[in-house]
């Protein structure tokens, strides 16, 4: 190699090597004790109002009014001060433009004219705790020396050890720096502090070790932001308006322990201006503060400004990775975690009680009366929640479990949610919310809150496991409602809700409320709701169970109009609609009538499988207050009022159909009836009960397998219809198989769903049987001879709600025959 050559190789070797020396300078951690080099001593020794000085270093010695008090100046870095002894008006103020060290070798400092320990040092100091040493220091409660706390550093401060310093304040901060304060170790307590316990100007970081803190100001005040990746904290404020660790910055917990105790009004266990982030440890935050009403002169009215008592306030985003948070809350309109910004917990675990009620009502800033409320877990944007466990305990009035004023995410995650308190809410967002995944527990005893809007009429406020202000998605998860409270809520939407996917379990036993007077000056009452959109509700897939017992209950609805399933597709969604509460007396004739399936708006069914029991009069199984269409799926329907029923139409393509009543029509449209294929049972009561009523208005059949039973019928229309119909009096007896046969084979064979007893007559097409049977299906044919018979034995073969197909069929007794040469045959 040339020598030019071995010149730039080594010039190279040389530009790499001094980049790695300066990376690994970058990372040293110069907060660290052995990092740093202290081999010159001063030793300190207190006795009463004097002290001895032996000294190792350069450095210059003075003192205050006696020699307990001593004054240093650390004229060469690396100096390292041990303090023992006691004196009861002594100190130690250390100048110097180095780095310095005070290791604390039980020692017990009362300075009765300013900090008992002064570190002025341009650079960072290091305060040791020797092991196994008891240390106290304190201060007297006028300052005449400058100073800010007891313990008063310039720079930064940098406690380790293993030993104990306590500390207390009468005037000041108990301990205060200008910049950071770390603690890698030792066991600190601060007894007392006129104002903080712990005030850094900038960042408050613990790595190890314990504090317990007592003050009167704020536990732990820090400028920059909090960090605790180990050791423990432990907090309590007695006064109004304090913060057991607040910061203008981010709070980052990664680990260790943080038990706090808030006892003052509208104070916070946990203020953070910036974004808090918790990645593992343990915080346990009690609060038993109220909120607090406070006046402010507008520019045009004076009003009321509601200042909370939190567990957790944060200006900026809330994250929660891992770790445990657990809030106990007491005080009125306590509030759990409070973001200005987004929170986002995608593990850990998270439990918040919230124990008190509401305020008093007051007039806010837009002249409206309002009351300051509980809410466990609330954002004023979005909340996005992957993982993690949260339970929630609601016991005051109006109070909110997880709200978010924008959007409400959910993926994932396991909750349980008690609900106690008048007109709670578990689940809120005053946007959009998405549910896709997680395991809900909600409990609910709350009952609904009347409202006096004005003097003239009542608002209800409803205790409701999940309520949305704009639209509801739901595409996974399983959500388990049980539900006591009057008028309670499962799940109402004010928009649309959309399910394709996931699982509810929803049951409500609570009764309505007494009448009241509604905004439009009626009389009404507050009812129960399992699962209720005020706009369109849309179900494609999951599985819904409904389940209301209490008087005037439904168990689903929606305003707008309701799309069940898809077509092709029988499986899925199930939904399950059943309600066995009594009707309600509103006024006069005015009742309250409990549904298991309701639509304001049109009802769509093109697939899945519905099914509905209700057990009192009013109660329809499926019910649209306009036209409801049938295109596919499995409904299944035993109601004492109607079946299914339509205001306006009713039009079967598809699917199959049972509609059983026990009291009403199995079918009934009080406009027209179309069906043209599918499966269609309809069994109504006795005379003038119908299986197919449709007021003498059109019936149009052209397709399908269609059975009725019941004391009457509406008779098809001939001039509509293309496939023939036929009506059949007779006697109808429970479980008893009636065949209709050719020679060809059989056209219809049924197990009578019920007796009929009594004369016939009444609406449509009848004669003097008890039972009239309409059918149809498209094996009729105009030139056959049929044969009815009775009390035949059918074996084998498969069957839907009394039809059989597939059987062998024996036996039994021939009523009659018929050919039906007319589009609709009577036959007796």
């Amino acid at each position: 190699m040339s020598p030019k050559s071995l010149l730039k190789t080594l010039f190279s070797t040389a530009s790499v090597f001094l980049a790695l020396v300066v990376q690994l300078r970058a990372e040293v951690d110069r907060d660290r004790l052995e990092e740093s080099d202290f081999a010159k001593t001063v030793e300190i020794v207190f006795n009463g109002s004097s002290s001895t000085v032996s000294s190792a270093a350069d450095v210059s010695i003075s003192y205050g009014s006696q020699s307990s008090q001593v004054i240093v100046t650390a004229n060469e870095p690396g100096v390292r001060f041990t303090l023992s002894g006691s004196s009861s008006n002594g100190y130690l103020q250390v100048t110097s433009a180095y780095r310095c060290l005070v290791d604390l070798e039980g020692v017990e400092l009362a300075s009765g004219d300013g900090p008992a320990l002064a570190l002025l040092t341009e650079e960072r100091s290091f305060l040791t705790l020797g092991e196994g040493s008891v240390n106290v220091l304190s201060d007297s409660a006028t300052y005449t020396r400058d100073g800010n706390g007891t313990i008063d550093a310039s720079g930064g401060l940098m406690v380790s050890g293993d030993g104990s310093l306590q500390v207390s304040s009468l005037a000041a901060h108990a301990i205060y720096a200008a910049d950071d304060i770390r603690v890698f170790g030792g066991k600190i307590e601060v007894t007392a502090a006129a104002k903080d316990a712990l005030h850094p100007k900038d960042l408050f970081r613990l790595d190890h070790g314990s504090l317990t803190l007592d003050a009167s100001g704020d536990g732990i005040d820090a400028g920059d932001g909090i960090e605790i990746y180990g050791g423990s904290v432990q907090v309590v404020c007695p006064e109004d308006d304090s913060k057991g660790l607040a910061t203008d910055g981010n709070f980052t917990m990664a680990g260790g322990t943080v038990v706090v105790s808030m006892e003052g009004a509208q104070s916070k266990a946990i203020s953070a201006d910036g974004d808090f982030s918790m990645t593992g440890g343990s915080a346990f935050l009690k609060l038993s503060g109220d909120v607090v009403l406070e006046t402010v002169e507008g520019d045009a009215s004076t009003y009321m400004d509601p200042s909370y008592s939190s567990a957790l306030k944060c200006k900026g985003a809330v994250s929660v990775s891992d770790g445990s948070l657990l809030v106990t809350h007491t005080g009125l309109a306590g509030k759990g975690i409070s973001a200005d910004g987004e929170i986002s917990v995608s593990g850990g675990g998270i439990d918040i009680s919230l124990m008190g009620g509401a305020s008093d009502s007051f007039t806010d800033e837009d002249g409206e009366t309002d009351t300051a409320t509980a809410d466990a877990i609330k954002s004023d944007t979005n909340i996005l929640i992957t993982d993690g466990q949260i339970r929630i305990r609601l016991a005051g009035a109006s109070s909110d479990g997880l709200s978010a004023s924008e959007a409400l995410t959910i993926e994932g995650g396991e909750f349980v949610l008690d609900l106690e308190g008048d007109a709670s809410k578990g689940l809120k967002s005053k946007g959009t919310m998405t549910l896709a995944g997680g395991e809900f527990d909600f409990y609910l005893t709350g009952d609904v809150l009347l409202e006096s809007v004005s003097t003239s009429y009542y608002d209800p406020s409803y205790c409701t496991a999940i309520k949305c202000d704009d639209s509801l998605t739901v595409s996974g998860g399983t959500f388990v409602v049980k539900h006591a409270g009057t008028a309670g809520k499962g799940v109402s939407v004010d928009g649309d809700i959309v399910m394709s996917g996931g699982s509810f379990d929803i049951y409500t036993t609570g009764g309505p409320s007494s009448t009241f007077t509604n905004e439009s000056g009626s009389t009404d009452i507050a009812a129960s709701d399992c699962f209720k959109a005020d706009g369109n509700l849309t179900i494609t897939g999951g599985t819904l169970l409904t389940e209301a017992t209490g008087n005037a209950g439904d168990a689903i609805s929606c305003v707008g109009d309701a799309t069940l399933g898809v077509l092709g597709d029988d499986t899925y969604p199930i939904i399950t609609a059943n309600v066995s509460g009594s009707r309600v007396s509103v006024s006069n004739r005015n009742y309250s009538n409990p549904k298991g399936f309701k639509s304001e708006g049109d009802l769509v069914m093109n697939g899945g499988h519905f099914s509905s029991t209700t057990t009192s009069s009013g109660a329809e199984g499926m019910e649209s207050k306009a036209s409801l269409t049938i295109a596919g799926g499995i409904i299944e329907i035993e109601a004492a009022d109607d079946g299914i029923n339509a205001s306006r139409s009713l039009t079967i393509s598809g699917g199959q159909v049972y509609s059983y009543s026990s009291s009403n029509d199995g079918i009934d449209s009080n406009g027209t009836i179309t069906i043209s294929g599918g499966t269609v049972l309809a069994s109504g009561s006795t005379s003038p009960e119908e299986g197919f009523d449709c007021d003498n208005n059109t019936f149009t059949i052209t397709g399908g397998i269609v059975v009725g039973t019941g004391g009457s019928t509406s008779t098809p229309s001939s001039s509509t219809s293309t496939q023939r119909s036929v009506i059949y009096s007779g006697t109808g007896t429970k479980d008893v198989v009636l065949q209709v046969k050719s020679s060809s084979g059989d056209n219809l064979v049924y197990r009578i769903p019920r007796s009929y007893a009594g004369g016939g007559g009444g609406r449509g097409g009848s004669s003097g049987g008890s039972m009239t049977l309409l059918f149809s299906n498209p094996n009729l044919a105009s030139s056959t001879k049929y044969t009815i018979l009775t009390g035949v034995t059918a074996t084998g073969g498969t069957e839907f709600h009394g039809l059989i197909t597939g059987a062998t069929v024996s036996g039994g007794t021939q009523v009659t025959t018929f050919t039906p040469s007319s589009m609709v045959t009577s036959v007796n």
